[in-house]
């Protein structure tokens, strides 16, 4: 597929929600777009997950610009960006209560932060968000973006050239996407591995769905996309893995 290069739109400012810290209390439920595969390298293990804290102090180590306090974080999960806790424990008396959040917590901290330092607002984080880790419904805008991810064009256009709010959803999705991957693989995300491009269109519920997704050749493979590596992508992964296992060896050797 051909990238996108439009440049990014201004960040804008949005307000910040209020009452957050009550409702979370009140929330013990699943959270909204969990994943089924943990983040591995550099984890915090953590018997009942990871908290806030400490999932921004492990993001730092793939984002190293990351400036996010854990304050910040929790107005970034109310507005989409990062995902709800797993899981709500209730301390009792005084002492309040403590979130626990999904292992993978730190990659999208680190893969969020990122994307909005290029430039994208949180809105368009927020939805990028929702394409690569749960899809979204093909209607209104999501049409075209679908369509310029896919074909690097917006159909019934003359011009090469997409709308510009088009083309900035398009390519904060693919930003988030890659530096998710990356992010997962134990890696800084402002250097970006070789990625492969997973792209899913299903139905849901009589509604046509989009999804867009990447893995990191050589050190993650993302489970929903593991079927689509195959013939270059595929010679790339294992001559990456093989490298690197050499690499391990070489190290342990010296040891």
């Amino acid at each position: 597929m051909r990238v996108v290069t439009i440049e990014a739109a201004d960040v804008r400012q949005s307000r910040f929600l209020e009452e957050y810290g009550r409702e979370l209390a009140k929330k013990n439920t699943k959270a909204r777009g969990r994943v089924p595969w943990p983040y591995h390298a550099g984890r915090v293990e953590v018997m009942n997950g990871v908290t806030l804290e400490e999932a921004v102090e492990a993001a730092r180590k793939l984002y190293p610009d990351l400036t996010l306090k854990a304050t910040s974080a929790r107005m970034w999960t109310a507005r989409g960006l990062l995902p709800n806790p797993e899981k709500v424990e209730r301390l009792g008396g005084r002492l309040g209560n403590r979130a626990h959040y999904s292992d993978d917590l730190p990659a999208q901290i680190a893969a969020a932060a990122f994307t909005t330092s290029r430039g994208y607002t949180q809105k368009q984080v927020a939805q990028a968000r929702r394409v690569v880790l749960e899809g979204v419904p093909l209607e209104g805008l999501m049409v075209d973006v679908a369509a310029l991810l896919e074909t690097g064009r917006v159909p019934g256009e003359s011009v090469r050239i997409p709308p510009a709010r088009v083309a900035a959803i398009a390519e904060a999705v693919q930003r988030y996407a890659i530096a998710l991957a990356t992010a997962r693989s134990g890696r800084n995300v402002t250097r970006p591995l070789p990625a492969c491009l997973h792209k899913r269109r299903w139905t849901e519920d009589g509604k046509p769905m989009f999804s867009y997704f990447a893995s990191a050749l050589g050190y993650y493979i993302d489970p929903r996309g593991k079927d689509d590596i195959t013939g270059l992508a595929a010679d790339l992964d294992q001559q990456t893995r093989q490298k690197r296992e050499e690499i391990r060896r070489n190290r342990n050797t010296d040891v």
